[in-house]
């Protein structure tokens, strides 16, 4: 009888998680459920993080959300890492960057293979300088737009590859930043090529019309969180 009522209330548990889950409908690198994004944004931001993730494996997820749904964003960023298993098998060389737009909360979520080569002092001057700015605004497109292309050379200079950004990041609005936009272009027949390699290549989570996430979901909880 102890051991029924065991089993009936972890039960009882797990299905309370899986209803208290945020379900996420990604399109390539970018789950935007709280419809911030243009579709042209969209198209330049996965392409820019595709040709970051052929390069290095690092997997940038940017997600929106319209609310938390009574979760911290903290717990929320760190679900989100772990359970679409960003970054490269090995290396848990993922990030992701979450706007909660209800909240009016922020968070940078590191993966284990990046916390000894981006500080949390890097992310807040990112968050303080390039993000933050025009979410005071309510200018949130530009916002996540600027921060993804900053967060995405960042990762690339910690991981010591060249990246292409594909479209244009908008101005710092902040007192200070040491990234700026790029004027290169991803050709457009290129496109073609890297969106049929993404696809087919082994071993890849499915996400979106992409190939998905490296497979690594290493996070312990290191980033930072922001309010506006």
């Amino acid at each position: 009888m102890l051991k029924k009522s065991w089993l009936l209330i972890i039960s009882l548990i797990l299905l309370s998680n899986c209803a208290n889950a945020i379900e996420l409908h990604f399109n390539g690198f970018i789950a935007d459920e709280a419809n911030l994004l243009s579709p042209e944004i969209k198209k330049d931001l996965n392409m820019t993080l595709l040709d970051l993730q052929k390069k290095s494996g690092a997997d940038i997820a940017v997600v929106t959300l319209p609310s938390l749904n009574g979760k911290t964003v903290e717990e929320v960023a760190l679900d989100i890492g772990r359970s679409y298993k960003l970054g490269a098998v090995g290396k848990n060389n993922g990030m992701v960057f979450l706007t909660a737009l209800g909240e009016r909360r922020l968070r940078i979520e590191l993966g284990l293979g990046l916390e000894d080569k981006i500080s949390i002092k890097t992310l807040e001057n990112i968050r303080d300088n390039d993000i933050i700015p025009y979410y005071k605004k309510s200018d949130y497109q530009n916002g996540i737009t600027r921060g993804a292309y900053v967060l995405a050379q960042t990762v690339a200079n910690a991981e010591g590859v060249k990246i292409t950004m594909q479209g244009k990041c908008p101005p710092a609005l902040g007192a200070s930043s040491q990234n700026s936009s790029s004027d290169e272009k991803i050709p457009g027949w290129a496109y073609a090529f890297l969106l049929l390699g993404a696809m087919f290549g082994g071993g890849r989570r499915r996400s979106g019309s992409f190939g998905g996430f490296g497979g690594g979901g290493g996070f312990g909880g290191s980033g930072c969180s922001g309010s506006w």
